[in-house]
């Protein structure tokens, strides 16, 4: 009987050592009400971590699902839009018997957080990497030199008038188409001569130009001087009296340094 009386005592003591701690411990720990406080107050000032970690003590603690949703509150007011999406549908989930009122309003929070994430994402879109620069190198191709250019010109046999008034015109109409080719070829070196006296040193792109167009003409010239000497040979050949049939061939020849004839026939 003394055993028992001791062992109800020692228990009693236990019981009461217990209940006496967890009521000091009770007093030092605040209170849902103010931890609730503390969250609110966390999440308006932008510490939303702090805000969801203690919220999700109420909820551990309680079980209650509306610490879930008020978790999805605290991260809208913060823009993170992907945590409050997932903490709403997380509501969702674990309430129970939820009103078609309170079920509609979180689905609304639900799309205003993801209408929200898609005007961020196209204001701050993902920056694409550009091509490096492609580097054209170009390069200069050599222009060949004009080559002579042979024009060949064929005369058929003329005959020649009794009283040779024909082939004097013909002469004569040779004299003055020769007198036109040295007048060209004498303009051609005067432009040749003009274009080799600019300087050099003193370059612009007017000067170059100029001197350019004058080598031009000057070609043109030779060219023009080559053709009317070559083609008054032939008249004054073809004029001269004679009872052999001729073929004369006349061969002008033009280069960038000058202009050349070359006459070839059989009389």
């Amino acid at each position: 009987m003394a055993n028992m009386l001791c062992m109800s005592s020692t228990l009693l003591v236990g019981f009461l050592v217990v209940l006496s701690a967890n009521s000091a411990f009770a007093e030092k720990r605040p209170s849902q009400a103010a931890r609730e406080k503390a969250a609110k107050k966390a999440c308006a000032m932008g510490d939303f971590q702090k805000g969801a970690d203690l919220l999700t003590d109420l909820y551990v603690e309680t079980d209650d699902p509306t610490f879930v949703y008020n978790q999805g509150r605290c991260y809208q007011q913060n823009n993170r839009w992907e945590p409050a999406i997932s903490r709403f549908q997380e509501f969702l989930r674990k309430a129970k018997n939820l009103s078609d009122s309170d079920r509609a309003e979180t689905e609304r929070q639900i799309a205003d957080c993801e209408k929200s994430m898609g005007k961020t994402a196209q204001v701050n879109p993902t920056p694409v990497a550009s091509p490096p620069p492609v580097l054209i190198t170009q390069v200069e191709t050599p222009h060949p030199s004009p080559q002579p250019t042979p024009v060949e010109t064929t005369t058929q046999p003329m005959p020649q008038s009794s009283d040779g008034s024909r082939g004097k015109g013909l002469r004569v109409g040779g004299i003055i188409a020769a007198t036109v080719g040295v007048a060209a070829i004498g303009a051609g070196v005067g432009l040749a001569l003009k274009a080799n006296g600019l300087s050099k040193a003193d370059y612009s792109k007017s000067r170059e130009d100029e001197r350019a167009s004058l080598k031009t003409w000057s070609l043109v010239s030779y060219g023009v001087g080559a053709a009317a000497i070559a083609t008054g040979a032939v008249l004054y050949i073809v004029g001269w009296p004679s009872e052999q049939s001729s073929s004369v061939a006349v061969l002008p020849a033009i280069a960038p340094d000058g202009a050349s004839v070359l006459l070839r026939g059989r009389f």
